[in-house]
């Protein structure tokens, strides 16, 4: 792999690692939620917690592409940036499903599961 090949996926690290880390998450907590009741789980908060983090790294994959000028080469006719404008879309995108994380995960330790 080439170093051009890591500095254009890093474009789109937030938009692809961002939703993933969030379905993994959300997919998780959904099929063990009846296990809450029986014993606390903390191997789930540290998994959501490193999901988290996936997501925000993802975002900041996306922030550092985003600061460094395009090459030539990657630009289109017309002279704009489309990974560069990818590159802040995955930069929103990564932060707020990393937010989406945290929020699940605040109100997976607050509810108690047993009221079911």
């Amino acid at each position: 792999m080439t170093q051009t090949q890591v500095t254009l996926r890093s474009y789109w690290a937030g938009l692809a690692i961002g939703p993933t880390a969030w379905a993994i998450d959300t997919q998780l907590q959904y099929s063990l939620v009846s296990g809450g009741c029986t014993h606390h789980i903390v191997l789930l908060v540290t998994v959501t917690a490193v999901l988290m983090l996936a997501a925000f790294a993802g975002a900041w994959m996306s922030w550092r592409a985003a600061r460094n000028d395009a090459p030539s080469e990657w630009s289109n006719e017309s002279g704009g940036g489309p990974r560069t404008f990818l590159a802040w879309l995955g930069l929103g995108s990564g932060v707020l499903f990393g937010l989406t994380i945290a929020n699940q995960l605040a109100a997976f330790l607050v509810v108690n599961s047993c009221l079911r």
